[in-house]
Order: structure tokens, then C-alpha cells, then sequence
């Protein structure tokens, strides 16, 4: 699971897209207006994400028309391409997304 991925995604108020880093349970990412920063587990084909949002560029709009918020995801891994779904806790507001995989992270340098 861990690599670079590019993510396409539908929320309230229309479509979007980014790109997140998974890395020892980690996650980076982000897209024009906006970086995402949080944790992911796996189990066989199936995943699971805590991840925060947060507006880096003033006034730009987002699919879930917040300025910064948390989202849970689920989703299921088929190959490299990951089907999610998620949600902001305490709200109705949902959201539908795909990852797909783009490349695989380099192995770390020797420190010698």
C-alpha cells in the first residue's frame, strides 16, 4: 500500500483531486487549495483512514465547502487502485473517492 497515489473525489459541492504519499501508516497530501495529513491502516484488502484537512491558500473552495475538517474513510484495494468512501464525523456530509497508484517509494538510503 505504501507508494505515491493520485486521488480523484466527489463531496457535497462537486469534484476534486490530489495526491497523497502512504508511508508507515502514514499520509500526505494535497491539491491546489488545500493539504491532507493523517493516519491509514490495512487489513488483507480493506483500509482505513483518519485524515485532517486544512485550506493552505485563502478563499480557494473545496468539494466539502469547510476551510478545515477531519474525515473517516473505508475503502477496498483492487490491485493498485483503491475504492473509498468517507465522511465527517458528527455531520451528514459524505464523500466517494478513487486512489490509484503511480509509483512506489524509493528505498530509504543507507545512513552509513
Amino acid at each position: 500500500m505504501e507508494g505515491f497515489w493520485t486521488v480523484h473525489f466527489k463531496g457535497v459541492e462537486g469534484l476534486g483531486a490530489g495526491v497523497v504519499t502512504l508511508i508507515g501508516g502514514q499520509m500526505f497530501g494535497g491539491d491546489t487549495g488545500f493539504f491532507y495529513k493523517g493516519t491509514y491502516s490495512q487489513q488483507g484488502n480493506t483500509m482505513t483512514a483518519h485524515v485532517h484537512v486544512k485550506q493552505h491558500v485563502p478563499g480557494m473552495a473545496n468539494v466539502m465547502r469547510r476551510n478545515e475538517f477531519d474525515l473517516e474513510l473505508n475503502g477496498t484495494m483492487q490491485g493498485d487502485t483503491i475504492s473509498v468512501t468517507g465522511k465527517i464525523p458528527g455531520t451528514s456530509m459524505h464523500l466517494a473517492g478513487t486512489l490509484k497508484k503511480q509509483g512506489s517509494l524509493p528505498a530509504k538510503a543507507s545512513t552509513a
